[in-house]
């Protein structure tokens, strides 16, 4: 089941939450890793340990992109779709005034020969 993505009053994706809440989780990441690396003596574990807070850092910004952008693309499929049922909807009503049209001529040929 995908995500709850919020959205702007027009339904559209709204970016700046996950951007808030991305920009959080890689400040805690951030405090995480600074205040463990004050505590250790080894410069080698420090690295390792600035090594794995930046690579956890994009890997939560691009978890938060993905779901960001599967949210883009479900918005836009549903406006394509709800696109395609309005131009079905014209067409089946064109169809059906030009039958009712041709229907209504038959009636006035009919009615004219007799």
């Amino acid at each position: 089941m995908a995500p709850k993505v919020a959205t702007d009053g027009s339904g559209r994706p709204d970016w700046r939450r996950p951007a808030l809440r991305v920009g959080l989780e890689t400040a805690l990441v951030a405090l995480v890793a600074t205040y463990l690396s004050i505590h250790l003596t080894s410069p080698l574990l420090v690295a390792l340990l600035v090594v794995a807070a930046v690579v956890g850092s994009i890997a939560l910004l691009f978890r938060e992109l993905d779901r960001q952008a599967y949210a883009w693309v479900r918005y836009a499929s549903n406006r394509a779709q709800e696109s395609q049922r309005k131009k079905r909807r014209e067409r089946e009503k064109r169809r059906r005034q030009r039958q009712q049209a041709q229907q209504g001529d038959r009636r006035a040929d009919g009615d004219s020969e007799g």
